[in-house]
């Protein structure tokens, strides 16, 4: 599987990918493309490229609540390995250290707000009336900085599944940063039922509350955006997936 950067801003993350993917095979308790072929910039194209082991599997889109619940020690144990990553060493790699401000909770709950006055009309009033109760909740403005090495973009289009559903696969790996581990443990709000929670948490080793606050609010943040994109494309495969991810991350 070869990406190719379209981007100039682009060409960063493939070089950083390049460089620190290879490292994190030891860490790695799921599978994932790791770089076999570097391509460099020529008269044929102006950018750096690198070719992956493909990864095989589906997109967990549609799958029942119990399918879900086998993926939980699973992902716990990949987190768990990944996060546990030197940070210096990423660091050197030419990973970016939050950038995006994930601690802040107070601009992330106006731009929800200005989120959700968008997609009004695509969401049933119950849908609306959920969101809106739980971003009424909010209180904290931030939380404390803490630092791991995250995947930092993990929803159910950066995941694959096998035949049985059981998460078998994570794929793009561009938005590796350090930050907050809760932007990586939101998967256990938007991608696992409730009752699964305990034991991914468990597998884990633990998260205070805190963190899952934070994780439970980005597990809201990023199916909105991606809803967003999928009103825009008209897709509305992945525009009923991601409300499902919003309705799941907001069940106890």
């Amino acid at each position: 599987m070869f990406r190719f950067p379209r981007r100039t801003i682009a060409v960063g993350s493939i070089r950083m990918e390049g460089k620190l993917l290879p490292k994190l095979e030891a860490y790695m308790t799921i599978p994932y493309p790791k770089p076999l072929f570097y391509g460099e910039a020529s008269d044929e194209y102006p950018a750096p490229f690198l070719g992956y082991a493909y990864v095989p599997g589906d997109f967990p889109i549609g799958l029942t609540e119990e399918r879900r619940a086998l993926s939980a020690e699973t992902l716990a144990k990949f987190l768990r390995t990944l996060h546990e990553f030197p940070v210096q060493a990423a660091l050197k790699c030419g990973v970016q250290q939050d950038h995006r401000n994930l601690t802040d909770i107070a601009s992330r709950k106006v731009k929800l707000e200005g989120f959700l006055s968008k997609l009004v009309e695509h969401l049933s009033p119950e849908e609306s009336g959920v969101i809106e109760a739980y971003i009424s909740r909010l209180q904290k403005d931030r939380v404390e900085t803490v630092n791991a090495l995250l995947h930092g973009d993990l929803h159910f289009k950066k995941m694959l599944v096998n035949e049985n559903g059981i998460v078998s696969g994570i794929i793009d790996w561009g938005d590796l940063s350090v930050g907050h581990p809760a932007c990586d443990l939101s998967v256990a709000y938007s991608f696992l039922p409730p009752y699964a929670r305990c034991v991914f948490f468990e597998t884990y080793g633990g998260a205070d509350e805190e963190t899952k606050l934070l994780a439970r609010l980005i597990a809201v943040y990023i199916p909105i955006l991606i809803l967003m994109q999928a009103v825009d494309d008209v897709n509305e495969a992945i525009a009923a997936e991601a409300k499902s991810n919003i309705m799941r991350a907001l069940s106890d």
